[in-house]
């Protein structure tokens, strides 16, 4: 894949959504108009501002601000398989398409903040897998929502070195109800089994730690 130098590139340590290993942030002046990839309106609404139809949110400082909102809505359409989320002015686009991600980066490096891809290392990502450094774990595990307190499972963890919880997880299990998206981490497949036993009603998914 041909990537200008003045791109930023970071390590995709683990599977965007649990499918795609890459991901090029775009800053687009009008990103929101992207949501949902609805891209017929996407191509009616650059029409009108265009023709001087301009919310009064949208920053176009002039023609070629326009001209790179047109190129990328046209590279868009070309390829499927993909997500898209926008942080305003931010265009997150994901997918397994290395050809996708050359064409997108090429139309303007200078407005790419950044493209996450797998690294040489680990040219490929397992599904729920996660590429970790200086982790002597298997397993990554994420909390969901609790509606009650773990206190046995938070003992037997002070036993043994068999899961290393973060702060914020032991905060989570301790409490009577929590909003979940803490994790913890968990030795081997013994330890995880056991794992399951103490708190598997809460458990919203596991990775399986790839040691970089």
């Amino acid at each position: 894949m041909k990537l200008s130098k003045s791109i930023r590139i970071k390590d995709t340590n683990s599977l965007f959504s649990d499918k795609f290993q890459y991901k090029i942030v775009i800053v687009c002046p009008v990103a929101s108009y992207f949501r949902n990839a609805d891209f017929s309106q996407v191509k009616l609404k650059l029409d009108l501002l265009n023709q001087g139809q301009k919310p009064f949110w949208v920053k176009i400082k002039g023609p070629d601000d326009i001209d790179f909102c047109y190129k990328i809505l046209d590279s868009l359409v070309k390829y499927q398989d993909f997500n898209i989320r926008v942080e305003q002015p931010y265009l997150n686009y994901y997918t397994n398409d290395t050809k996708a991600i050359e064409e997108l980066a090429g139309i303007d490096p200078s407005r790419i903040s950044y493209i996450s891809m797998p690294n040489k290392n680990n040219p490929s990502l397992q599904q729920r897998s996660v590429i970790l450094k200086k982790i002597d774990y298997d397993y990554k595990v994420f909390l969901g929502k609790t509606t009650q307190s773990y206190g046995s499972f938070l003992t037997w963890t002070k036993d043994n070195d068999l899961v290393k919880l973060t702060k914020r997880a032991k905060n989570d299990l301790s409490k009577n109800r929590s909003f979940g998206g803490s994790y913890l981490y968990v030795k081997n497949e013994k330890a995880m089994t056991l794992v399951r036993v103490f708190i598997g009603s809460c458990i919203s998914k596991v990775e399986t730690v790839i040691k970089a």
